[in-house]
């Protein structure tokens, strides 16, 4: 393992929700939703208006974890950091953000796709990795094929993870899943259906639960 490998913050793990709006500021009923169902990790992508914003107000329930994500400069994990991002997500593996992110304590979870980014992220001190998108490639298919030889990699498939696709990939040890359009669709904000938001988170929830209990049988 490198000597920058040292993982700092809170874990980052389980049904992790994503939340990347194109109008409008989050409202705080996303997080009661989400929360309501079981959900407490929750990514704020920074192209969201007022994701800062939101960071700063969600951080502040003792039960949920906020982080953010599409993370991609150095003065974009400051300006997360200072708003009180717990955790950053970035798109690709960005040494600059790692070198702030470390000297702040905040864990980062770097995406990657194939093989060789995924291990250069692990060893660039990635807390952990974000396989994106991973449905581009087989979803569960490809997870298993990757994780075979990087089983020491802590990896968070997303990118049109389905209901479905919880069970193997907890089974199969997966620190987590990053899940967006299917738990917080722009349709779902806007008509203001929170119910159903937590009826979806509900159920992730519970697939996730589901699979830890089955590969620890």
């Amino acid at each position: 393992m490198s000597a920058e490998h040292t993982n700092p913050g809170p874990a980052v793990s389980g049904v992790v929700a994503i939340i990347r709006l194109r109008e409008g500021e989050p409202d705080d009923a996303i997080a009661t939703a989400l929360l309501d169902g079981g959900v407490e990790v929750m990514e704020v992508t920074l192209p969201t208006p007022g994701a800062l914003a939101a960071i700063r107000r969600w951080n502040t329930h003792p039960d949920v974890l906020v982080g953010a994500g599409t993370v991609r400069t150095a003065c974009d994990a400051g300006a997360a950091i200072a708003a009180g991002a717990r955790f950053l997500v970035t798109p690709t593996t960005m040494p600059d953000v790692l070198a702030v992110a470390h000297a702040a304590g905040i864990p980062v979870v770097c995406g990657a796709l194939t093989p060789t980014e995924i291990d250069l992220a692990w060893w660039h001190g990635a807390a952990a990795v974000k396989v994106f998108p991973v449905s581009a490639l087989g979803g569960v298919g490809y997870l298993r094929a990757v994780r075979e030889p990087l089983d020491d990699v802590p990896l968070l498939p997303t990118g049109g993870v389905r209901l479905e696709d919880l069970v193997p990939y907890a089974r199969m040890g997966c620190v987590g899943v990053g899940v967006g359009g299917a738990l917080v669709s722009a349709d779902l904000v806007a008509d203001r259906r929170w119910g159903t938001m937590t009826e979806r988170a509900a159920a992730f929830a519970a697939a996730w639960h589901e699979g830890l209990v089955r590969r620890d049988a």
